[in-house]
């Protein structure tokens, strides 16, 4: 098992939601586990809807890899990986199963009790590394986790770049990964078709995630 030791100043305050993206859960199982995979994470929950606790959380995992979030780098730091078996966008991309949400929302509710973690601060891979990462991806539905990950009440008319700023994105992606940004909003809004184009429609929807 791949991991790290936790500086005393970095403690955990994210939980990254991940999708597996291997051919089957053995294959996942395996890789997360081999010393020379270089990956790693702290959960791991199957199509059944079963939990594995694969690495304890005072530990750092290496799940996140290059990553940003507002003005946080490297989120291994600060983090607790979550990975949840699908084939992702290169073998199969699937709907995750209501077992995997069931136990995904419980989960959560317990590390959130433990580590004193926020809503706002349930994130995706793909939020963190919009450049390299896809998942969990435009077929995840955190609607059914009951949380509320963004609650601003400051309704304008912003422009792209401080509505993908209000979003959580780095200035630093904003300016060399803006394309990549915007992808990772419209699969965090569920769109089938997913591309960089900013229309109205978007904006709106966009809008609709953020304000309440």
């Amino acid at each position: 098992m791949n991991y790290s030791f936790r500086k005393k100043n970095k403690t955990v305050k994210y939980l990254i939601i991940h999708y597996t993206g291997m051919i089957d859960f053995y294959s996942a199982y395996r890789k997360l586990n081999d010393l020379k995979s270089e990956v790693s994470c702290h959960y791991l929950i199957s199509r059944e809807g079963k939990i594995y606790n694969l690495l304890c959380p005072k530990f750092k995992g290496w799940h996140a890899g290059i990553s940003e979030w507002k003005n946080v780098k490297n989120l291994n730091d600060y983090s607790i990986g979550i990975e949840l078996e699908n084939k992702g966008h290169e073998h199969g991309y699937t709907n995750f199963t209501n077992s995997q949400y069931h136990k995904l929302k419980q989960l959560i509710k317990f590390l959130k009790f433990n580590f004193y973690i926020k809503d706002e601060d349930i994130i995706f891979h793909s939020d963190i590394a919009p450049n390299r990462k896809k998942d969990p991806g435009e077929k995840f539905i955190v609607k059914k986790l009951g949380i509320e990950r963004f609650n601003f009440h400051q309704r304008k008319k912003f422009s792209i770049n401080r509505l993908l700023k209000f979003y959580g994105f780095s200035q630093n992606y904003i300016k060399i990964h803006k394309a990549d940004c915007i992808k990772a909003v419209k699969r965090s809004l569920n769109y089938k078709t997913i591309d960089s184009s900013v229309s109205k429609n978007f904006k709106n929807k966009f809008n609709n995630l953020l304000f309440k």
